[in-house]
């Protein structure tokens, strides 16, 4: 049987309860074992020099009289910004910061274990948007409510209310993004395609077969299809632009009776079976279709805010730089547009021996300052609502407006403590229908059974 995530922490918990009764080891925590590729540990100091702005928030509780060191534990680094911050944080503080950085093919495992075995030393943990329930169900964070009080009108209201549980604010909202799409003009010019006409998933659909019908690209569009948490970018985000929902409040299966999960992989289905998408989607991450986009080999890119802005700007990355449009993610006759919205958030942990400090670096880092850097620099969403209308940021990202924009039509994915189960379950029957192994109504009766199984552990 397999546990939900909430079971699988609580079974960690006891495995490394079993471990530590058995042994005599002094360690006080995780050895982190890093690799070039996946996980990496920074000192702030190592980073060098940086121009940017010092953070405006007051520092004056982490300059203590004996210095500490501060831990985190975090996804990978974007434009250098934490690198940059944290060590004009340890210059203007004189405490030292520590950061591993792992990879996203890795991190949600590493957290689950690290919250199960009492914290591994860190200070400060990364709590991704897709995983709050899970990594807040074992009471180890300590509520940060203070770190925004009299300002909370300042901040993304659906980002704090995400990491706001049983009301305690349990994450320092950090960056926000969601699922956008990107367009080849050229491409669409050659097929005779209106990008702006392009309104519904009809219309997309039928976009698709005049880049078919007129060659201008290999592909309409390639699905990030290889690992669970491209539901964003596939299949998920296509079954809400019916504008029907999942589940219901409790995790109820609707999307058995309102066809959005069928919608959804139809499309995948058809586009496979007609040549419009790409069938090696099946084996691609987000990161990978974006580099196929920027090969100019498909017309639309459906992917991340970081992903979307990179085939517009990043030449090492995109060969189509200056040649990329945004339309908001096509809808149906119920909504204009949908999409699923994504937020980083930075927990202090329970355990952490040195809270007013990780706090300070918290708000350093959350900063005005340090989240402008990370739209310019790293291609994040702010959190911070008056960085929307920042001319700088909008100077630096073709199409801030309808990038910024699409956030409006997006919602966070369902929060329940089986939810990442059930993603990987999703993921799996999507790979099947592109590979036509199912049918869209065989993935649906199956991913409806997924849910009653999960729902019932």
């Amino acid at each position: 049987m397999r546990l939900n995530g909430v079971t699988r922490l609580l079974t960690l918990i006891a495995v490394f309860a079993l471990v530590v009764a058995a042994c005599s080891s002094d360690s006080d925590g995780d050895t982190t074992t890093t690799t070039a590729s996946e996980e990496t540990t920074t000192t702030a100091a190592a980073a060098g020099e940086t121009t940017t702005t010092a953070a405006a928030e007051t520092t004056t509780t982490a300059a203590n009289a004996e210095p500490v060191t501060i831990k985190l534990l975090l996804r990978p680094d974007e434009g250098e910004n934490i690198a940059n911050f944290a060590a004009q944080f340890e210059a203007e503080t004189g405490n030292t910061v520590e950061v591993d950085f792992v990879g996203w093919g890795d991190i949600y495992n590493k957290t689950l274990t690290t919250l199960a075995s009492g914290g591994g030393g860190y200070d400060i943990i990364f709590i991704p948007s897709a995983n709050v329930v899970e990594f807040t169900s074992g009471g180890w964070f300590e509520p940060v409510d203070d770190l925004i009080a009299g300002d909370s009108d300042a901040w993304l209201p659906a980002v704090v209310d995400l990491y706001t549980v049983d009301g305690n604010l349990l994450a320092m909202p950090w960056y926000s993004g969601g699922a956008h799409m990107a367009y080849n003009k050229s491409v669409l010019d050659a097929a005779g395609v209106d990008p702006v006409a392009v309104k519904t998933m009809d219309d997309f659909m039928a976009a698709c077969e005049a880049v078919k019908t007129s060659g201008a690209a290999d592909f309409c569009y390639s699905p990030s299809a290889k690992y669970p948490g491209n539901f964003y970018y596939n299949w998920g985000t296509i079954s809400a632009t019916t504008g029907e929902p999942l589940f219901d409040d409790a995790g109820a299966p609707l999307f058995t009776d309102n066809g959005s999960a069928e919608f959804g992989f139809d499309i995948m289905a058809t586009g496979i079976a007609n040549d419009y998408f790409d069938p090696a989607g099946v084996a691609l991450d987000d990161y990978e279709t974006l580099i196929e986009f920027g090969a100019g080999t498909t017309a639309f890119l459906l992917d991340s805010t970081w992903a979307v802005t990179q085939a517009a700007k990043n030449e090492e990355l995109s060969g189509v730089t200056g040649n990329v449009g945004y339309i908001l993610i096509p809808g149906s006759a119920s909504v204009e547009s949908a999409g699923y919205l994504y937020a980083g958030g930075m927990g202090l942990m329970k355990s952490s021996e040195n809270k007013d400090v990780a706090k300070a670096l918290m708000q350093y880092l959350t900063s005005e300052a340090a989240q402008k850097d990370h739209a310019i620099e790293g291609a994040n969403l702010p959190t911070r609502v008056a960085l929307f209308s920042d001319p700088d940021i909008a100077a630096a990202w073709n199409g801030f407006d309808m990038l910024a924009s699409q956030l409006n039509y997006g919602s966070f994915p369902p929060q329940f403590g089986w939810f990442e189960e059930w993603r990987q379950s999703a993921a799996a029957l999507t790979q099947d229908v592109i590979n036509g192994a199912k049918t869209p109504a065989e993935a649906t009766a199956e991913l409806t059974a997924e849910t009653d199984r999960l729902r019932q552990e």
